[in-house]
């Protein structure tokens, strides 16, 4: 590894990272660096071994263009049932991710609620911030069964440079249920945050000016929520029609391609293109599902 290795360049996710995920990253990313020449991105990821991922490598630093294997990388993956706002960098072996939940990632905003998705529509939030999640999610891999001496050095040695406080009684109801927290997100002077239908998904932060007076139609039929989008985008609502929207999908996941032209737009218009990446990126997964009526 070089004795110097360059700084990292904070570029994983499409707002800063949250200071305990990055300062797990500073930890990892000289160990990248197996000399002057030579940069294997998968050290990066791999580092820790045990539930993070975080689906990237980074673009180059100044000078050191020449040591990487290939361009910066993004997997932006976006599991079945979750919504682009929801932003992994772990996961728990089962199926389940472990990531952010970001309504509007041009606020820039320096940390993040952390949920579970990818089982079932919407997630569960486990907690208020990253280092609190890191923590749940260390914690919960104590609580795996034949765990082995490896990753329980591991874990210790993650919570150790973390200065976390990991146990496998933490963040368990006492009839053995992940404990749940509250989505609370910090919502700037002049917009609004508007729950999804039923507490379930992300709900929708924006300008208060984007929402319409009355929220969207509540309908089980599809054509009703495709032209009550339609018509609220038309008036300059795309909050609205974004909550709509969600809203239908979280009702019966095999609707996506039939809403997503209309949920392309309502990103667009609120400022959200790289969410308008991500959702074009799970289309295929959704290709051929059957609605439920």
């Amino acid at each position: 590894m070089t004795a110097v290795p360059p700084a990292w360049v904070d570029d994983l996710f499409p707002f800063p990272t949250p200071p305990a995920l990055a300062k797990l990253v500073d930890i990892a990313w000289p160990h990248a660096f197996i000399d002057e020449e030579l940069y294997d991105d998968g050290l990066l990821t791999t580092h820790y071994d045990f539930m993070f991922d975080l689906e990237s490598v980074p673009r180059a630093p100044d000078g050191w263009e020449e040591a990487y294997p290939g361009p910066a990388w993004r997997g932006d993956h976006v599991p079945l049932f979750a919504t682009p706002e929801y932003l992994q960098f772990g996961h728990l072996g089962n199926g389940t991710y472990v990531g952010w939940v970001v309504p509007a990632p041009e606020l820039g905003g320096t940390d993040h609620p952390v949920a579970l998705f990818g089982q079932e529509p919407g997630g569960r939030v486990i907690a208020r911030d990253t280092r609190a999640g890191l923590e749940w999610m260390l914690s919960f891999g104590l609580r795996k069964e034949n765990l082995s001496d490896d990753d329980r050095s591991l874990i210790a040695r993650v919570a150790a440079e973390l200065d976390l406080d990991p146990a496998s009684e933490r963040a368990v109801t006492p009839d053995g249920f992940d404990v749940v927290v509250p989505l609370e997100l910090a919502v700037p002077s002049g917009w609004r945050h508007e729950p999804g239908a039923y507490g379930i998904g992300p709900g929708v932060l924006a300008p208060a000016d984007a929402f319409a007076p009355d929220g969207p139609m509540d309908s089980y039929r599809l054509d009703d929520v495709l032209a009550d989008a339609a018509q609220l985008l038309g008036a300059g609502f795309p909050a609205t029609a974004l909550h709509g929207i969600m809203d239908a999908f979280h009702r019966d996941i095999a609707h996506f391609t039939s809403l997503l032209p209309l949920w392309v737009r309502a990103y667009q218009d609120l400022g959200r293109p790289q969410f308008t990446t991500r959702l074009d990126h799970i289309l295929p997964m959704y290709e051929g599902l059957q609605p439920l009526s």
